[in-house]
């Protein structure tokens, strides 16, 4: 075979194998909304109800605190998840502009749309990248673009050196407020923080995140430590503010509530509750067990001698309680 021969069949090899272009590895080196959900033991159809009284949960009915985790994946997917979707739709068009470190989409606007969006990613290191989504309504001039999405991504590379989508660590930071305004959502507020990581398809995945709604004493904050194993269920840390224990004839008020749920990749699982302030006189806990049916099978509150209903040992498919460090 000649010189010329080898260097030719060289080529069509390197051809063959589809090198990444420039413009999809900087889609690549983005979260996906899979990447930062928060999983939950699902049941379809199931409505969510969260303010419940701790008098009104009952043995063979959904669990109320299998639903208060549900609302709550709900809230945190809600802020997150939709707005990655988004960037997905953006970054389906040809890039405006691309560099060697930097690739720029719109201004783009879908056609029933209101606003339009402008999406920056920057490489900043050898394998880190920097991204920004601005909005505006999109009759407005490019001048009233403001950033509602800023973050970072470190994206898992594959065995030829090049980014693999859906897979890596990060951080987020979504501006509520700004979405609201545009009229992209129609409760939030605030700003979410968002670490999550993904190493592969068999490994743990984790989601943190933190809510900050004000200042001083009128501030609302929550956080929330999600963690799960692909096929062997997960768990779910939160901290809030919630009416949760309604003795008869009382006032309205709030309580402060950290939870741990925990589930089975069957969906059973249970919810070990710490509360404080309210309508207690002192501090308390609260736990739920639910089965495969989402039903309650197990409740003990402590500030009762003796557990409502269920028998933790055999009601229980996690035992005993484990209560959150938030």
């Amino acid at each position: 075979m000649t010189t010329h021969t080898k260097l030719l069949m060289a080529a069509l090899v390197l051809t063959g194998c589809g090198r990444m272009d420039a413009a999809t590895e900087f889609r690549s080196a983005l979260p996906t909304p899979e990447q930062v959900a928060v999983g939950e033991p699902r049941q379809k159809g199931q409505a969510l109800r969260a303010d419940e009284a701790v008098q009104g949960l009952e043995r063979d009915k959904t669990s109320e605190l299998y639903q208060l985790t549900r609302t709550t994946t709900a809230f945190v997917n809600g802020n997150t998840v939709g707005i990655l979707a988004l960037i997905g739709r953006v970054t389906e068009h040809t890039p405006t502009s691309i560099t060697d470190d930097t690739a720029v989409w719109g201004p783009f606007t879908e056609a029933l749309a209101r606003n339009a969006w402008r999406l920056t990613v920057k490489k900043t290191g050898e394998n880190t990248y920097a991204y920004v989504l601005a909005g505006k309504n999109k009759q407005a001039a490019d001048s009233a673009f403001a950033d509602v999405l800023t973050g970072t991504h470190t994206p898992v590379l594959d065995e030829a050196g090049e980014v693999t989508k859906g897979f890596g660590q990060g951080e987020l930071v979504v501006d509520s407020d700004r979405l609201k305004n545009l009229g992209e959502s129609e409760s939030g507020e605030g700003a979410l923080s968002v670490q999550y990581a993904r190493p592969d398809s068999t490994s743990a995945v984790t989601v943190n995140a933190q809510f900050r709604l004000g200042q001083g004493s009128k501030s609302r904050e929550a956080d929330y430590r999600y963690r799960a194993v692909p096929g062997q269920g997960g768990e779910f840390d939160f901290k809030m503010q919630q009416d949760l224990y309604k003795p008869s004839g009382s006032s309205s008020r709030m309580e402060d509530i950290t939870i741990k749920s925990r589930w089975q990749e069957t969906g059973a699982g249970r919810s070990d509750v710490k509360l404080s302030g309210g309508d207690l006189a002192a501090a308390a806990t609260l736990n739920e067990c639910w089965n495969t049916g989402f039903n309650s099978a197990y409740l003990a509150f402590s500030l009762e001698a003796q557990p409502r209903y269920g028998v933790e040992a055999t009601d229980c498919v996690f035992t005993p309680a484990v209560y959150s460090a938030l």
